[in-house]
């Protein structure tokens, strides 16, 4: 039995008590299915062993250090065909948890994952909630970003991302903020040589053939669902959002599920997603705007 695998029945019963399980789990095919899990360090998703699961990472060595670490199976730096480095297809599944931020070519990887998608596999992902955690003083991520990456088809973090995420970094912990604590009055994380320190990774990051960790995208619920409506307007974004679940309070992070649609006819594929991407966000302005009556702002 691979790392983090159960028995069917502990599985559901896991599953029925853990929200976020759920949510990486949502529409996964049971009792059996073949899926992929990308960036599973040493904390796997806990899936029942009826699923047969790939682990796919930047580099087969990625996390060697960590004790119990998943052993990874496919090496995959987020551009280019993920098919051609499977040689396989038709996955029922994928899940990234906490994972989508790191990769330096998010509409490539999306791709990617999407083109080893049966119709009607779905992908689960979470992302960290930019606003409750150390990139609460950064700008979310624009689309243009989004397209510049892709068109240069970036396979580590550029020397932008690699400067932005050490210099803007805050010590801003989740729970503080939750209670009121303003993150842009956080120290920086790296402190007072964070200035120094970014120009010194970024210059690494253009020089060095090495993945150097970080945070190439932030987002907040609603500044993901404007990227993809965007992404999707320019043919770039091939998934049809299924769910969008908010922050919940004093966490940090947020969920989403997306599908491959069986839908192939261009233009009718177009009105599936600008559909689900109108339906979410009018229930996510709903939440937002229900916070924050109960908030009293």
């Amino acid at each position: 039995m691979r790392p983090g695998l159960l028995s069917f029945d502990a599985f559901l019963t896991q599953r029925a008590a853990d929200r976020r399980l759920a949510r990486l789990t949502h529409d996964v095919p049971l009792p059996e299915a073949r899926g992929l899990e990308f960036g599973p360090a040493a904390n796997p998703i806990p899936l029942p062993a009826g699923l047969r699961v790939s682990y796919v990472d930047h580099a087969l060595d990625a996390h060697a250090g960590l004790p119990g670490r998943a052993p990874i199976d496919h090496a995959w730096a987020g551009s280019g065909s993920l098919a051609e480095v499977i040689g396989d297809g038709g996955f029922d599944f994928a899940i990234a948890a906490q994972v989508a931020q790191y990769v330096p070519n998010l509409l490539g990887w999306f791709r990617g994952i999407h083109g080893v998608l049966r119709p009607g596999g779905v992908l689960n992902l979470s992302l960290p909630d930019r606003r409750f955690m150390f990139d609460a003083g950064r700008a979310d991520s624009t689309l243009a970003e989004l397209v510049e990456a892709d068109l240069l088809a970036y396979t580590r973090p550029s020397p932008r991302q690699v400067f932005a995420h050490t210099y803007e970094a805050r010590a801003a912990e989740p729970a503080r903020i939750w209670a009121g604590e303003d993150p842009a009055r956080a120290p920086r994380l790296c402190g007072e040589a964070a200035l120094a320190l970014a120009q010194a990774r970024a210059a690494e990051a253009l020089a060095a053939d090495a993945y150097l960790p970080c945070h190439c995208w932030v987002f907040a619920p609603l500044s993901f669902l404007d990227a993809v409506e965007g992404a999707t307007r320019l043919g770039l974004f091939p998934f049809v959002l299924n769910r969008l679940a908010m922050t919940e309070p004093d966490g940090f992070e947020f969920f989403v599920s997306m599908r491959r649609d069986r839908e192939e006819a261009p233009e009718a594929l177009r009105a599936l997603q600008h559909g689900a991407i109108d339906h979410l966000r009018q229930i996510l302005e709903r939440q937002r705007r229900t916070a924050a009556l109960l908030s009293g702002s």
